[in-house]
Protein backbone atom coordinates (compact mmCIF):
# COMPACT_ATOMS: atom_id res chain seq x y z
CA UNK A 1 0.00 0.00 0.00
CA UNK A 2 1.46 3.48 -1.19
CA UNK A 3 1.77 6.38 1.72
CA UNK A 4 -1.00 8.05 2.29
CA UNK A 5 -3.61 5.58 0.98
CA UNK A 6 -6.68 5.49 3.11
CA UNK A 7 -8.39 2.45 4.53
CA UNK A 8 -11.40 2.87 3.20
CA UNK A 9 -13.85 0.61 6.19
CA UNK A 10 -16.98 0.01 7.83
CA UNK A 11 -15.58 -1.22 10.83
CA UNK A 12 -13.28 0.25 13.84
CA UNK A 13 -9.16 -0.52 12.93
CA UNK A 14 -8.95 -0.70 16.65
CA UNK A 15 -11.97 -2.96 18.21
CA UNK A 16 -13.83 -4.20 15.20
CA UNK A 17 -16.82 -2.29 16.00
CA UNK A 18 -19.17 -1.72 13.35
CA UNK A 19 -20.90 1.51 15.17
CA UNK A 20 -18.34 3.42 13.06
CA UNK A 21 -18.97 7.17 11.99
CA UNK A 22 -16.15 10.44 12.52
CA UNK A 23 -15.19 8.01 16.05
CA UNK A 24 -16.11 4.64 16.75
CA UNK A 25 -18.71 3.92 19.65
CA UNK A 26 -17.64 1.51 21.42
CA UNK A 27 -14.08 2.83 21.94
CA UNK A 28 -14.06 5.98 20.62
CA UNK A 29 -11.12 5.95 18.26
CA UNK A 30 -11.18 7.87 15.95
CA UNK A 31 -11.97 7.01 11.98
CA UNK A 32 -9.03 8.17 10.08
CA UNK A 33 -6.48 6.63 7.22
CA UNK A 34 -4.08 4.11 9.19
CA UNK A 35 -1.13 5.88 6.91
CA UNK A 36 -1.08 10.04 6.88
CA UNK A 37 0.87 12.92 6.03
CA UNK A 38 3.15 14.62 8.06
CA UNK A 39 1.25 17.55 8.72
CA UNK A 40 -2.11 15.30 9.55
CA UNK A 41 0.02 13.50 12.09
CA UNK A 42 1.18 17.04 13.58
CA UNK A 43 -1.86 18.35 13.63
CA UNK A 44 -2.99 15.06 15.80
CA UNK A 45 0.09 15.33 17.79
CA UNK A 46 -0.76 18.89 18.95
CA UNK A 47 -4.60 18.22 19.53
CA UNK A 48 -3.88 15.60 21.86
CA UNK A 49 -0.85 17.64 23.50
CA UNK A 50 -2.72 20.66 23.83
CA UNK A 51 -6.36 19.97 23.22
CA UNK A 52 -6.29 23.00 21.56
CA UNK A 53 -10.18 22.73 19.79
CA UNK A 54 -13.03 24.80 19.36
CA UNK A 55 -13.95 23.61 23.18
CA UNK A 56 -10.84 25.27 24.20
CA UNK A 57 -11.87 28.95 22.82
CA UNK A 58 -15.67 28.27 23.67
CA UNK A 59 -15.20 27.46 27.55
CA UNK A 60 -12.78 30.80 27.55
CA UNK A 61 -15.09 32.85 25.65
CA UNK A 62 -18.28 32.05 27.71
CA UNK A 63 -16.44 32.20 30.84
CA UNK A 64 -15.75 35.44 30.73
CA UNK A 65 -18.31 36.42 28.51
CA UNK A 66 -21.19 34.35 30.81
CA UNK A 67 -20.44 33.87 33.98
CA UNK A 68 -21.51 30.96 36.05
CA UNK A 69 -23.00 29.43 33.04
CA UNK A 70 -20.26 27.48 31.89
CA UNK A 71 -20.02 25.85 35.71
CA UNK A 72 -24.33 25.48 35.38
CA UNK A 73 -24.22 24.32 32.73
CA UNK A 74 -21.28 21.52 33.03
CA UNK A 75 -23.46 20.56 36.47
CA UNK A 76 -26.55 20.06 34.38
CA UNK A 77 -24.70 17.56 31.83
CA UNK A 78 -24.35 19.54 28.69
CA UNK A 79 -20.65 19.02 28.81
CA UNK A 80 -19.73 17.75 25.28
CA UNK A 81 -19.51 22.21 24.19
CA UNK A 82 -16.95 22.41 27.13
CA UNK A 83 -13.75 21.43 28.08
CA UNK A 84 -13.79 19.54 31.20
CA UNK A 85 -12.55 22.16 33.96
CA UNK A 86 -9.44 20.31 35.07
CA UNK A 87 -7.83 20.35 31.49
CA UNK A 88 -8.99 23.56 31.29
CA UNK A 89 -7.17 24.95 34.19
CA UNK A 90 -4.44 23.02 33.71
CA UNK A 91 -3.80 24.43 30.22
CA UNK A 92 -4.18 28.31 31.19
CA UNK A 93 -2.02 27.67 34.76
CA UNK A 94 0.64 26.47 32.45
CA UNK A 95 0.34 29.02 30.12
CA UNK A 96 0.53 31.31 33.14
CA UNK A 97 3.64 30.18 34.98
CA UNK A 98 5.88 29.86 30.93
CA UNK A 99 4.89 33.59 31.28
CA UNK A 100 6.02 33.72 34.90
CA UNK A 101 9.64 32.29 33.85
CA UNK A 102 10.25 34.72 30.81
CA UNK A 103 9.09 37.91 32.53
CA UNK A 104 10.63 36.55 35.51
CA UNK A 105 8.05 38.74 37.55
CA UNK A 106 7.63 39.41 41.65
CA UNK A 107 4.05 40.38 41.26
CA UNK A 108 1.37 38.42 41.65
CA UNK A 109 -2.36 38.97 42.25
CA UNK A 110 -1.16 42.30 41.27
CA UNK A 111 0.88 43.07 44.66
CA UNK A 112 4.53 43.69 44.08
CA UNK A 113 6.36 41.37 46.44
CA UNK A 114 9.66 43.39 45.86
CA UNK A 115 11.38 45.27 49.05
CA UNK A 116 13.77 47.33 49.08
CA UNK A 117 16.25 46.04 47.95
CA UNK A 118 14.25 45.21 44.66
CA UNK A 119 14.72 41.61 45.45
CA UNK A 120 11.62 39.44 46.57
CA UNK A 121 13.24 35.96 46.66
CA UNK A 122 10.95 32.52 47.11
CA UNK A 123 7.98 34.79 47.59
CA UNK A 124 6.86 34.87 44.86
CA UNK A 125 7.46 31.77 43.65
CA UNK A 126 5.33 30.58 47.02
CA UNK A 127 2.38 32.45 46.21
CA UNK A 128 2.27 31.63 42.49
CA UNK A 129 2.30 27.97 43.49
CA UNK A 130 0.02 28.19 46.30
CA UNK A 131 -2.44 29.91 44.07
CA UNK A 132 -2.30 26.47 42.42
CA UNK A 133 -2.54 23.62 44.90
CA UNK A 134 -4.77 25.94 47.10
CA UNK A 135 -7.63 25.35 44.58
CA UNK A 136 -9.18 22.55 46.68
CA UNK A 137 -9.19 24.55 49.82
CA UNK A 138 -11.08 27.40 47.82
CA UNK A 139 -13.88 24.53 46.60
CA UNK A 140 -14.08 23.90 50.56
CA UNK A 141 -14.33 27.22 51.26
CA UNK A 142 -17.05 28.04 49.25
CA UNK A 143 -18.91 25.44 50.24
CA UNK A 144 -18.64 26.61 53.60
CA UNK A 145 -20.59 29.59 52.61
CA UNK A 146 -22.80 27.83 50.42
CA UNK A 147 -23.30 24.83 52.64
CA UNK A 148 -27.07 25.14 52.87
CA UNK A 149 -27.27 24.76 48.99
CA UNK A 150 -26.39 21.29 50.39
CA UNK A 151 -24.27 20.85 47.28
CA UNK A 152 -21.46 17.96 46.65
CA UNK A 153 -17.92 18.63 47.34
CA UNK A 154 -16.93 18.23 43.17
CA UNK A 155 -19.79 20.71 42.25
CA UNK A 156 -17.65 23.55 44.47
CA UNK A 157 -14.44 21.97 42.85
CA UNK A 158 -15.44 22.39 39.34
CA UNK A 159 -16.58 26.08 40.05
CA UNK A 160 -13.18 26.85 41.79
CA UNK A 161 -11.15 25.49 38.77
CA UNK A 162 -13.33 27.19 36.77
CA UNK A 163 -12.77 31.25 38.85
CA UNK A 164 -8.70 30.09 38.81
CA UNK A 165 -9.07 29.54 35.55
CA UNK A 166 -10.35 33.12 34.69
CA UNK A 167 -7.81 34.50 37.50
CA UNK A 168 -4.75 32.98 35.38
CA UNK A 169 -6.06 34.80 32.20
CA UNK A 170 -6.53 38.17 34.42
CA UNK A 171 -2.90 37.50 35.69
CA UNK A 172 -1.33 37.09 32.85
CA UNK A 173 -2.23 40.28 31.24
CA UNK A 174 -1.40 42.03 34.12
CA UNK A 175 2.10 39.97 33.33
CA UNK A 176 1.99 40.76 29.49
CA UNK A 177 1.32 44.72 31.01
CA UNK A 178 4.55 44.34 32.93
CA UNK A 179 6.46 43.38 29.74
CA UNK A 180 4.97 46.16 27.77
CA UNK A 181 6.43 48.77 30.46
CA UNK A 182 10.31 46.30 30.67
CA UNK A 183 10.47 46.92 26.89
CA UNK A 184 9.61 51.07 26.32
CA UNK A 185 9.97 53.75 28.44
CA UNK A 186 7.73 55.45 25.83
CA UNK A 187 4.85 57.58 27.56
CA UNK A 188 2.45 56.02 25.34
CA UNK A 189 3.30 52.37 26.06
CA UNK A 190 3.46 53.47 29.85
CA UNK A 191 -0.45 54.78 29.18
CA UNK A 192 -1.22 51.39 26.97
CA UNK A 193 -0.11 49.22 29.96
CA UNK A 194 -2.10 51.64 32.47
CA UNK A 195 -5.21 50.93 29.80
CA UNK A 196 -5.04 46.93 30.11
CA UNK A 197 -3.96 46.78 33.13
CA UNK A 198 -6.69 48.43 35.24
CA UNK A 199 -9.69 46.37 34.11
CA UNK A 200 -7.85 42.90 34.80
CA UNK A 201 -7.31 44.52 38.66
CA UNK A 202 -10.59 45.50 39.06
CA UNK A 203 -11.98 42.20 37.46
CA UNK A 204 -9.92 39.63 39.77
CA UNK A 205 -12.89 40.42 42.66
CA UNK A 206 -15.28 41.85 40.55
CA UNK A 207 -15.68 38.97 38.35
CA UNK A 208 -15.67 36.68 41.04
CA UNK A 209 -18.94 38.38 42.79
CA UNK A 210 -20.58 38.00 39.61
CA UNK A 211 -19.52 34.46 39.28
CA UNK A 212 -21.02 33.75 42.76
CA UNK A 213 -23.89 35.98 42.01
CA UNK A 214 -25.07 33.94 38.91
CA UNK A 215 -24.37 30.52 39.70
CA UNK A 216 -26.21 30.91 43.25
CA UNK A 217 -28.79 33.31 42.63
CA UNK A 218 -28.36 35.15 45.87
CA UNK A 219 -28.98 39.21 46.33
CA UNK A 220 -26.02 41.70 46.07
CA UNK A 221 -25.55 42.35 49.35
CA UNK A 222 -25.46 38.79 50.57
CA UNK A 223 -23.07 37.38 47.54
CA UNK A 224 -20.65 40.65 48.16
CA UNK A 225 -20.47 40.15 51.63
CA UNK A 226 -19.70 35.96 51.56
CA UNK A 227 -16.98 36.94 48.42
CA UNK A 228 -15.44 39.15 51.06
CA UNK A 229 -15.29 35.86 53.86
CA UNK A 230 -14.06 33.61 50.89
CA UNK A 231 -11.35 36.10 50.09
CA UNK A 232 -10.05 36.80 53.57
CA UNK A 233 -9.97 33.24 54.66
CA UNK A 234 -8.14 31.96 51.25
CA UNK A 235 -5.39 34.88 51.69
CA UNK A 236 -5.07 33.74 55.26
CA UNK A 237 -4.78 30.55 54.11
CA UNK A 238 -1.84 31.67 51.22
CA UNK A 239 -0.11 33.51 54.47
CA UNK A 240 0.10 30.02 56.74
CA UNK A 241 1.40 28.18 53.38
CA UNK A 242 3.98 31.14 53.11
CA UNK A 243 4.87 31.45 56.82
CA UNK A 244 4.99 27.10 56.85
CA UNK A 245 7.83 27.50 54.43
CA UNK A 246 9.85 29.75 55.62
CA UNK A 247 9.74 28.29 59.16
CA UNK A 248 10.14 24.88 58.17
CA UNK A 249 13.09 23.03 59.05
CA UNK A 250 14.24 22.00 55.51
CA UNK A 251 14.52 26.22 54.22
Amino acid sequence: MSNGQKIITQTCLNCGSEKVEHYCAVCGQKAQATKQPLRVFLSDAVETLFNVDSRWFITIKHLFAKPGKVTTEYLDGKRASYLPPIRIYISISVFYFLMVSLIDSSQVFFINFNNDEGNAGDLPTIVQYGLFFLVPLFAWLIGLFYRKKKAFYVEHLILALHIHSVWFVLMSIELFTIWLERVSDEMWVQIVALIISAPAQIAIFGYFITYLKKTFGEGWIKTIAKSFGIMIFYIISLALLMAAYFFSPIN
